[in-house]
């Protein structure tokens, strides 16, 4: 038991029991002056000058203290490199452009096929480090570099053995149906995906489908999931990341848990997946990375009660471990305000891996909070580039990065 003693300020999301949306998401509590008494992974109290007998006295005063940050999406799990990618990009190749020239997912797709499973925990331990430092402290990690059986389930048990190192807590979603292998045609795969959902039952909480343009169709992608609901997986879905193409709106249809990108999502998809009870997923690290300005609108998502998550879609794409840029990226480059960044980054996006017991301070939630050496919460977004998580609590428990 201990109690973090006299943070500059407190600052947190309401407590609920439901995603926020609407006017709703811009609304946090600034808390001054104010203690956290912690005792094994929970919250106890929050007040001023707390007192406990017994209790071990933190110093933080100076500090910002904010809930640890989730992030609902990412591929952490993968092998090599393709840096060399950007210098294509930059050369005005479009995604699609060098996925069709054997580069994007296949290209690591043959890379993550190859490495032995000791070295991919290695390398894959060191990014998960690198998010914990930058101040996620609940992570989801999807499959879907392997294209076949082998390979799915090295990734699903890296990522099961990274959850059972009791560092960040760990979703593992299955994501066979991320592209498709160069060995097979598309309708033997999608049979192919739909015979491993067995196979990784045990070993995942989430199904998820890219359907978009030059992956996955709407009837592909509603088969795999439909039967994924049927063997009890929760689902989520990659949808309209380069346009409207349908992907939202089946999202909406099969009321998936998420519905994630979405940069292209028409007015009508996003009142249909707001009807649906669907929490939108943003990725602004994605158009980031491919030199786009094709933002998802979250302004108009806000304003027809969508309610938003943030996450960072770490991949050898999207480079990023940080949810810090991640969320300035929300504000410089889709007019989100910094109340609605942290929002999205904390309690929407526990409630988008179906986690309800974080992303709010306090009592009787889970004591996962940041400590940051930073004068006002808003300096998270306004103080770009720079880490300003200076300790991590998990759990109760401080995490040594």
């Amino acid at each position: 038991m201990y109690i973090l003693r006299g943070a500059l300020e407190i600052v947190t999301p309401r407590p609920t029991l439901k995603p926020l949306f609407g006017d709703a998401m811009g609304v946090v509590d600034r808390l001054a002056n104010t203690d956290i008494l912690i005792e094994d992974d929970k919250i106890i109290k929050v007040g001023k000058h707390i007192e406990a007998p017994g209790a071990e006295i933190i110093d933080v005063t100076g500090k910002v203290i904010v809930p640890g940050f989730v992030d609902p999406h990412t591929h952490l799990v993968w092998a090599g490199s393709r840096e060399h990618e950007l210098e294509w990009k930059l050369q005005g190749k479009s995604y699609q452009e060098i996925l069709a020239n054997g580069g994007g997912i296949l290209r690591t797709v043959k890379e993550t096929r190859l490495i032995d499973e000791n070295e991919l925990r290695e390398q894959t331990l060191k990014r998960f480090k690198k998010a914990i430092k930058y101040g996620t402290t609940t992570i989801e990690i999807k499959s879907g570099y392997g294209l076949e059986e082998d390979t799915e389930l090295k990734q699903l048990r890296v990522a099961n053995w990274l959850k059972s190192l009791n560092l960040a807590d760990i979703v593992v979603t299955f994501m066979g149906a991320h592209a498709f292998p160069d060995n097979l045609s598309k309708s033997e795969y999608v049979s192919e995906v739909i015979r491993m959902l067995p196979l990784v039952r045990e070993l995942v909480e989430y199904c998820d489908v890219f359907c978009e343009e030059g992956a996955f169709t709407v009837e592909e992608s509603r088969e795999i999931l439909n039967e994924a609901k049927r063997l009890g997986l929760l689902l989520k879905i990659h949808g309209d990341e380069f346009g409207d193409t349908g992907g939202g709106r089946l999202g909406a249809e099969l009321g998936v848990v998420t519905a994630d990108h979405l940069a292209g999502s028409s007015l009508d998809t996003i009142k249909a997946l707001s009807k649906s009870g669907v929490i939108g997923v943003l990725l602004p690290g994605t158009p980031f990375a491919l030199l786009s300005d094709h933002y998802s609108p979250a302004r108009k998502m806000v304003a027809n009660n969508l309610p938003i998550a943030l996450a960072t879609d770490c991949n050898p794409n999207c480079y990023t471990e940080s949810m810090q840029l991640v969320q300035q990226l929300a504000v410089f480059r889709m007019g989100m305000t910094p109340a609605e960044a942290l929002v999205a980054s904390t309690i929407n996006a526990a409630f988008a891996i179906g986690k309800t017991d974080r992303g709010v301070i306090s009592e009787g939630w889970r004591a996962d909070l940041l400590i940051c050496d930073i004068p006002d919460y808003r300096h998270l977004t306004y103080h770009f580039g720079v880490n300003h998580v200076e300790k991590v609590i998990i759990g109760g428990k401080f995490i040594d990065g």
